[in-house]
């Protein structure tokens, strides 16, 4: 069984729930503009959204047959530093030996 750190990070690290996270900071949508926002097919996007959903990052409110999407307040603030800090880091994480082999599958 994984722990909560583990759980925490397989669900905040997975890039499709980030960038629908990411597009949510600003703003509230309904799952056809993520969809097109993101170009991910509807069974994928449903999945992370429902992931994202269970795990209190984003609340979901209906509004006539729409759904629409929102970031919780901590998520945004967490969302908003993970991308101030990767845009502060992003020469050192580019140049980082050690993640380019893990991600080549090297180590």
């Amino acid at each position: 069984m994984k722990n909560a750190t583990d759980l925490f990070f397989d669900a905040f690290a997975n890039r499709n729930r980030f960038n629908i996270l990411m597009q949510l900071r600003d703003k509230e949508l309904c799952a056809g503009e993520l969809q097109q926002k993101l170009k991910v097919g509807q069974t994928n996007l449903s999945h992370d959204l429902k992931c994202l959903i269970n795990c209190k990052f984003i609340s979901v409110r209906k509004d006539g047959r729409k759904r629409i999407y929102r970031i919780n307040n901590e998520t945004k603030e967490l969302v908003d530093e993970v991308a101030n800090h990767v845009k502060n880091y992003e020469s050192y994480l580019k140049k980082c030996g050690i993640l380019r082999e893990e991600k080549n599958g090297r180590v």
